[in-house]
């Protein structure tokens, strides 16, 4: 090995302990400690995690995880994957960072999906910007002035950054009636930079609507390349609340599990453990309420996640239109989170498939050669 391979060999390593120390130091929070040591394990519940995890990970773990998601959902999965596992190993091993950084632009991966033919649908693109170069939605360019002057006359859009996202910061809505040129340009152009995507104003599925009309609700689903097979998590709702137009659990929102036959399956979580069964806004309640068209979901997650292989592990957005049709909002291939998934489904995220997440983590490889 050669002493450029050597150098790049420990700040990988480096990295990867970054990385595990502030997923640990997530999990340390005080809000955290607090509802997982409301849980005590039974001594046959510690032996079936360390079983487990010493058979397939070659080491035990730390309880913390299986403690939080326990006292969240509700029920005990002795195979409740670790989030300080998921972005450090399992992520970085099946997501080659070669590609990684260029998908997770939201101005480019929208162009990946519209160009192929799997059928999948995207929001409509107004105006994209990347590194200061604006582009109109058939690709050409054009100035800032030109591009407020085309906004002054749309009923609505929404912008948002389209690198760098996280939970729903720094995304405006805009109505006709809002949009003022030098507000725009003071309180949104200048703080979300030379990088964004402006699109169009989605509108949910009239079910899914009737949960919280404040906020558009998004599902979210993770899809995962094992064996040379596309799997997919569980399904989960993210709904908002209290008026806003965020749904991020992050920003105050709610979360639910859901069937593939639309059934909400749980009450309502939130990160930190408030466990609601009726929705304070629209007064429904959220188990057993059931929702057309998910099954579609888990088809249009495979799809786009076929379109770029070399990332084998996404956190995919998708909404239920007012047509009833999935539209892939974004894909999420780093930092990600598997924990709404097993706080509201109360089961690993991998389901029958975390023995062999895990020994491909323990085998250390990257799985996108």
């Amino acid at each position: 090995m050669g002493s450029k391979e050597v150098l790049l060999n420990i700040v990988e390593k480096i990295k990867v302990f970054s990385w595990h120390k502030n997923a640990v130091r997530i999990q340390k929070d005080k809000r955290r400690v607090a509802i997982a040591n409301s849980v005590k394990l039974t001594k046959e519940q510690k032996e079936q995690i360390d079983n487990f995890f010493k058979t397939n990970y070659g080491r035990k773990i730390n309880y913390r995880w299986h403690k939080l998601y326990t006292a969240i959902s509700g029920k005990f999965d002795y195979r409740y994957f670790p989030e300080f596992l998921y972005s450090p190993d399992f992520q970085r091993l099946s997501n080659d960072p070669n590609y990684r950084v260029g998908y997770q632009d939201k101005n480019i991966l929208p162009l990946i999906i519209k160009g192929s033919n799997v059928g999948v649908n995207v929001p409509e693109t107004y105006f994209s910007c990347s590194n200061g170069i604006i582009m109109d939605k058939n690709c050409k360019v054009i100035s800032e002035e030109e591009m407020l002057d085309k906004l002054t006359s749309f009923e609505s859009f929404f912008i948002k950054p389209s690198i760098d996202s996280n939970s729903g910061e720094n995304c405006w809505k805009y109505t006709k009636e809002q949009f003022d040129k030098k507000v725009f340009i003071e309180n949104t152009l200048k703080v979300i930079g030379k990088n964004y995507v402006i699109q169009e104003c989605l509108k949910n599925q009239f079910d899914i609507k009737a949960l919280n009309n404040s906020s558009l609700n998004t599902f979210r689903v993770i899809t995962y390349i094992v064996d040379g097979k596309i799997n997919c998590s569980p399904i989960i709702l993210r709904i908002g609340r209290n008026k806003s137009h965020r749904d991020n659990a992050h920003a105050g929102g709610l979360f639910v599990a859901v069937n593939n036959n639309g059934e909400i399956i749980s009450n309502g979580k939130t990160e930190f453990g408030e466990d609601i069964e009726i929705h304070p806004d629209s007064n429904i309640k959220l188990k057993g309420y059931k929702i057309q068209n998910v099954y579609k979901i888990i088809d249009a997650a495979k799809k786009v996640a076929s379109l770029v292989p070399r990332i084998g592990v996404i956190d995919w957005d998708f909404i239920l239109n007012e047509k009833g049709e999935p539209v892939c909002i974004e894909g999420n291939m780093f930092w990600g989170g598997i924990w709404l998934i097993q706080m509201s489904h109360g089961e690993s995220a991998f389901g029958d498939n975390t023995a062999r997440v895990l020994q491909l983590i323990k085998n250390n490889k990257p799985l996108y050669k």
